[in-house]
C-alpha cells in the first residue's frame, strides 16, 4: 500500500482518539454530576422531617451511586477502546513511515536506474564513462589544501571509528582529503585505504597520491583520462586477494561476508591476454582465458598459479577482465551486479583482503545505492572486519545517513557534526531510531515521527478545555511550533499546524 493509505489511516486514528477522548470527557462530567447529586440527597436525607421522606432521598441516592458506578464501568471500557486506539495510531505511523521511506528508496532508484541507461547509452565504453574536468577537480583541491582553516581542525582518534556529518558544502568530503595529506607528515599510518560511494569523492586516484613512506589504496571509480570505471576498483582489489590476501583469515573471512548477503563463497578472476600490434600493447577485452577460482571456505594459501598470475600482472602480459559471482546458482559478473551490491562486496573484500595493524580507512557517502538494511549491516560488518583484521585501525566516515550514525558502537565511536570548531565526541546514538537521530545529530525533526505526533495529539486533547483553561493547550501548542516544522501546502498535516498556529495566537 502507499503512503496515502497509511497516511489517511493516521489521520483518522487521531480523530478516532480525539472523538474518545470528549466522550471521555462527557462520562467524567456525568459521573462527577451523579456523584454530587448522591451526596446532596444524603445531605437533605439527614435534614428530613418524615421517615418516609428519608426514605425517598435514601432510595434516591442509591439510584445515583448505581448511576455514577455504571458510568465508572463505560469510562473504564471507553479507557481500555483510548489505549487500544492509540496502539492503532502508532502502528499506522510506523507503517506510514516505512511506505515513505520506500517511496523515497524507490524514487532514488528509479532515477539511478535512469541515469546509468543514459550512460550506457552514451558513445563511451561500459567500463568507463566520462565523469569531470579533472584540471577543475585538481584546482579545486589545490585551493582547499591551502586553506585547511576551512576544514575541520581535529584529527581522528588513532584507532577509533569516526563518523562525520553535515549539510552538504561544509567540508567533509575536503576533511577526508586533508586527512590523507595529515596522515603522511604526521607517521599516523602505514597504510591508506579510501572508499567511496560517490563518483564525485576527493580523494586522489590511485598513483597520484604522493605517499611515498606509507601504501595508497583507492577504491573509489575514478580513473586517469577523466573516466569512471567500474573495474579499475577491482583490478587493484584482484592484486591484493592473489597477494597479501593468501595469507591469515582474509579469506574465510571474506566468504563469511559473501554468504551472509545471499552470494556463493567462490569467486572467479577472469583475465585477459596480452596482444601486439605496431609495438602497442592492448589487451584482448573478449579473451576469458586464464581464470582462477578463489574458495573463500577457510584460509587462502599462496599457489604456482596465483603467484605466477601476480607475476603477469606486474609485467603487463595479463590485465583482470572481470570477476564472476554466484548467487541462487545464476554467474553474476560486474556488469550484471546492482550499484548496491557492487559497492557492498567492493567496501567489505578491499578490508578484508588489505587492512592491517595501522591502517587508515577513508570512507565517502557509504550509504549510495544501498538499501536501508545494507546501510545498517555494512557498518557493522566494517566494525567486525576491521576488529578481526587488524590490532589499531582509525576510520573516518562522511555520511548522510542516520543509519549510518546509529550503526557504529558507542564503545567505539566518536562523532562530529560540521560545521564545527569543537573536538570529537563520543556517540550515544547507536541503536536509536531513524527519527531521535535526525532530529539529534541531524537537527531535522520529521513531522511524521511519534514524538511530533504525541505533540500534535498533545494540542488537540487540551484545546478541548483551552476556554476554560487556555495554559495547557498554549504549552502544548508552543512545544509543538518550536520545533520548526516544515511542511508542504499540499502535505495533509500542513492545514493541522496551520489550525494551531492560529489558535494559539487567539489564546494568548
Amino acid at each position: 500500500m502507499n503512503s496515502e493509505h497509511y497516511r489517511n489511516e493516521v489521520i483518522k486514528r487521531q480523530v478516532d482518539i480525539a472523538r474518545l477522548e470528549v466522550q471521555r470527557t462527557k462520562l467524567a462530567y456525568q459521573a462527577a454530576e451523579a456523584e454530587q447529586k448522591r451526596l446532596a440527597l444524603i445531605s437533605n436525607s439527614s435534614r428530613a422531617a418524615t421517615p418516609s421522606a428519608v426514605a425517598a432521598a435514601q432510595k434516591e441516592a442509591t439510584r445515583y451511586s448505581l448511576l455514577h458506578a455504571k458510568i465508572n464501568a463505560e469510562a473504564a471500557k471507553l479507557a481500555s477502546k483510548i489505549a487500544r486506539s492509540h496502539s492503532e495510531y502508532k502502528n499506522a505511523s510506523k507503517n506510514l513511515n516505512t511506505a515513505l521511506t520506500q517511496e523515497r528508496y524507490n524514487h532514488i532508484q528509479s532515477e539511478r536506474n535512469r541515469l546509468t541507461h543514459e550512460i550506457f547509452l552514451s558513445p563511451y565504453t561500459y567500463d568507463e564513462v566520462v565523469y569531470t574536468s579533472s584540471q577543475h577537480d585538481d584546482n579545486l583541491l589545490s585551493t582547499t589544501e591551502k586553506n585547511n582553516k576551512k576544514n575541520y581542525p581535529h584529527p581522528p582518534h588513532q584507532g577509533s571509528f569516526h563518523i562525520i556529518t553535515g549539510v552538504n558544502g561544509t567540508g567533509k568530503s575536503r576533511y577526508l582529503r586533508s586527512l590523507i595529506r595529515r596522515g603522511i607528515a604526521d607517521d599516523f599510518c602505514q597504510r591508506i585505504i579510501c572508499l567511496s560511494g560517490t563518483a564525485y569523492d576527493r580523494f586522489p586516484l590511485q598513483g597520484d597520491a604522493d605517499t611515498p613512506k606509507i601504501d595508497y589504496l583507492y577504491f573509489g571509480n575514478k580513473a586517469k583520462g577523466n573516466i569512471l570505471s567500474e573495474k579499475a576498483p577491482f583490478r587493484l582489489l584482484a592484486n591484493y586477494i592473489l597477494g597479501e590476501g593468501c595469507n591469515g583469515i582474509s579469506g574465510e573471512l571474506a566468504g563469511n561476508v559473501l554468504e551472509e548477503i545471499g552470494f556463493s563463497r567462490k569467486i572467479g578472476l577472469r583475465f585477459s591476454r596480452t596482444a601486439y600490434k605496431q609495438g602497442l600493447r592492448k589487451y584482448n577485452a573478449r579473451a576469458s582465458e586464464l581464470d582462477i577460482i578463489v574458495d573463500l571456505s577457510s584460509t587462502l594459501e599462496q599457489t604456482y598459479e596465483t603467484k605466477d598470475r601476480l607475476l603477469s600482472i606486474s609485467n603487463g602480459e595479463a590485465s583482470l577482465l572481470d570477476l564472476a559471482f554466484h548467487k541462487n546458482g545464476e554467474e553474476l559478473t560486474l556488469a550484471n551486479l546492482s550499484s548496491g551490491e557492487r559497492l557492498y562486496l567492493l567496501t567489505t573484500l578491499a578490508l578484508c583482503f588489505c587492512v592491517r595493524d595501522g591502517t587508515l580507512i577513508l570512507f565517502d557517502e557509504p550509504e549510495n545505492s544501498l538499501h536501508p538494511h545494507w546501510q545498517a549491516k555494512i557498518i557493522q560488518d566494517m566494525v567486525t572486519i576491521i576488529g578481526k583484521m587488524a590490532d589499531e585501525c582509525t576510520t573516518v566516515i562522511a555520511t548522510h545517513s542516520p543509519l549510518i550514525v546509529s550503526s557504529a558502537p558507542n564503545d567505539i565511536s566518536l562523532i562530529c557534526n560540521l560545521p564545527s570548531e569543537e573536538p570529537w565526541i563520543k556517540s550515544e546514538l547507536y541503536g536509536r531510531n531513524t527519527d531521535t537521530v535526525l532530529s539529534e545529530q541531524f537537527g531535522l525533526n520529521s513531522p511524521r515521527s511519534l514524538s511530533v505526533a504525541m505533540l500534535i495529539q498533545e494540542c488537540l486533547s487540551t484545546l478541548m478545555d483551552a476556554n476554560e483553561n487556555p495554559a495547557p493547550f498554549i504549552k502544548a501548542a508552543d512545544t509543538l511550533l518550536n520545533q520548526n516544522i516544515k511542511l508542504d501546502q499540499d502535505d495533509p498535516l500542513f492545514s493541522t499546524m496551520s489550525r494551531i498556529h492560529e489558535l494559539r495566537e487567539r489564546y494568548s
